[in-house]
């Protein structure tokens, strides 16, 4: 062989037991943001083929993700906004449309953490031809699954904002309505970068996602407001993640009035925290990936 080729085929050898042998990988929040831009056509090609291979082989295809939305609002607005209109009422809001189109929100946002809490365990066991291949970055598999997560929140957003348009129409303070779910995208990512780490080393998690995303869908204010619940109990629920999106959620886009803006910065103060956290233990963890799967 020529000495270029040489060269060349000496430049792209990989070395098996680079996992083993590379430095500890930069677990600032920095460096988040450099490898989310750099990687960000690859990302998205990422996001595709998961949410291609979802409804791939059905007749109805990617329409799925937009009749389904449509069918469970038609549900709750049936339900809640004629079958129990009479004199059922839920802390002081009367259960009619309004309530209809509340729980629906407030489903939407839950949907985008259940999904990231029971895919995000197997983001990297899934993929063991990916973590063993030194040049993919494998950070962005449980990035992955937050946006495949995401594109699904967007499609079942606009069902909700087009049905308040024809319902009630949209209060002036609609437009503030991503401030209430943009930290809990960040809560999003850092849960999964955790739980892809985790699982990894600790198989049982994958076991336990599902129940608690169960639980934190009856622990926060979906189905009634954080005002009907004892007053003993609010600051309780208040911990949970879900609850303060989903009440100004419910002031932005139900109420129409503004965001508490003292309780709103406490929450995305936390959502950065546990996104920086996840993103620690998958810096930490991701150098014996390779050997454990």
């Amino acid at each position: 062989a020529c000495p270029r080729y040489r060269k060349n085929k000496d430049n792209y050898h990989v070395n098996p037991l680079a996992h083993s042998a590379a430095p500890t990988a930069s677990a600032s929040p920095l460096s988040l943001l450099r490898a989310v831009w750099r990687y960000r056509f690859l990302l998205r090609q990422l996001v595709q083929r998961d949410i291609a291979s979802r409804y791939r082989g059905s007749l109805a295809g990617l329409i799925w993700s937009l009749l389904l939305p449509c069918v469970m609002l038609a549900v709750y607005m049936f339900v809640f906004g004629y079958v129990f209109t009479p004199v059922r009422r839920v802390g002081q809001e009367t259960v009619n449309a309004a309530f209809a189109l509340s729980l629906f929100a407030g489903m939407l946002l839950h949907g985008l953490v259940g999904e990231c809490l029971s895919r995000a365990p197997a983001a990297v066991l899934a993929q063991p031809s990916y973590v063993k291949k030194v040049v993919f970055p494998i950070e962005l598999l449980p990035l992955a699954v937050v946006g495949t997560a995401m594109v699904q929140f967007l499609i079942g957003s606009a069902v909700l904002l087009l049905a308040l348009l024809f319902t009630q129409g949209l209060p002036a303070t609609a437009w503030l309505w991503p401030l209430a779910w943009l930290p809990l995208l960040a809560l999003a990512a850092g849960i999964s970068f955790m739980l892809a780490a985790l699982t990894v080393y600790l198989r049982d998690l994958a076991q336990l996602t599902g129940f608690v995303a169960t639980l934190l869908l009856f622990l926060s204010p979906v189905f009634y407001s954080l005002d009907s619940a004892p007053p003993g109990w609010q600051q309780w629920l208040l911990l949970n993640p879900l609850t303060v999106p989903i009440e100004v959620t419910r002031s932005l886009l139900i109420k129409g009035t503004g965001i508490p803006l003292a309780l709103w910065g406490w929450h995305a103060a936390g959502c950065a925290a546990a996104l920086w956290a996840g993103w620690w233990i998958f810096q930490r963890t991701r150098k014996g990936f390779a050997d454990v799967i």
